[in-house]
């Protein structure tokens, strides 16, 4: 069962309904959550219509920012818990799936950081709210670890600091992802470049005993700064344990630069030598970095 999440950044304009439209037809999701769609309830209606969806839950923007959706297919049943101008939060059951419920929270982390902790007491809240397996996800404004920032200033450790715990109380474990490092990128240029990962999915212990098969895929996006992320969910096998995961996806660590070796390594790996230097190399060198 594939589920979208997608900031994107005002739904408006008819090159950002066309985008997702698209994504919508390629990927084929069941559940769509949407973040900042700046528009109000009327809007917003015609935007499900226009993505094809027969079931909304939406969240009207304040002003000219903000504003958060909630759409799904036929085929699955959502019972809606609560929502905010921050969170989504439904109970649902697929067909599908196996499991007779679980739990679906879509997430609108504070841009401001110093309302940011407003967040972490919502997540906190939202976790006594229900003991179905939960899958929560969407932009957090936040990174769990230094290493998910390129460029800028960096992040303050009270920052990285206050969302870990907000993680770590909720009983989250980040579900990984596939594609590119950072899913926000300010897009300019030269020495002011900054990438951020600040979307991600979280799972609980519950969801991940159900269903830990889930896997994360960043997607670029032409009409946002942000990647769309497209969240499979998938039962577990019968009688498979926890240590039968999947492991994740490689990930580049900037840190690897400092080692004495690196630029020699790299360098060897990356030489092709006499012969072919085209694709069979190419994949031949990255088998040897990995």
């Amino acid at each position: 069962m594939n589920t979208l999440s997608v900031n994107c950044r005002g739904c408006g304009r008819p090159e950002a309904v066309q985008e997702l439209r698209l994504l919508v037809e390629e990927r084929k999701p069941m559940v769509v959550f949407l973040m900042e769609t700046r528009m109000g309830e009327e809007k917003a209606r015609g935007l499900q219509r226009d993505l094809g969806f027969p079931n909304a839950i939406v969240v009207k923007s304040e002003g000219l920012s903000g504003g958060l959706m909630l759409l799904w297919g036929r085929g699955i049943t959502v019972a809606e818990l609560s929502k905010s101008k921050s969170h989504i939060d439904v109970l649902l059951s697929c067909d599908k799936l196996r499991i007779t419920h679980w739990r679906l929270t879509g997430f609108y982390g504070e841009p401001r950081r110093e309302r940011r902790k407003n967040s972490w007491y919502l997540l906190r809240f939202l976790r006594a709210q229900s003991d179905a397996p939960w899958l929560c996800l969407g932009d957090f404004n936040e990174v769990l670890a230094a290493d998910e920032q390129f460029g800028g200033l960096g992040r303050e450790q009270w920052q990285i600091r206050g969302f870990k715990e907000a993680v770590e109380d909720c009983g989250f474990a980040d579900l990984g992802y596939h594609g590119l490092p950072y899913t926000w990128d300010n897009r300019q240029g030269d020495g002011s470049n900054i990438k951020v990962r600040l979307d991600r999915a979280l799972g609980d212990h519950k969801f991940m005993a159900e269903l830990g098969e889930t896997e994360v895929f960043h997607l670029p996006l032409t009409e946002s700064d942000h990647c769309a992320l497209l969240v499979e969910v998938r039962q577990r096998a019968a009688g498979s344990s926890r240590k039968s995961r999947k492991p994740k996806p490689f990930r580049y660590e900037n840190m690897w630069q400092r080692h004495g070796e690196y630029k020699e390594f790299v360098n060897q790996c990356w030489d092709p030598g006499p012969g072919d230097g085209g694709l069979p190399a190419v994949a031949r060198a990255l088998s040897s970095l990995l």
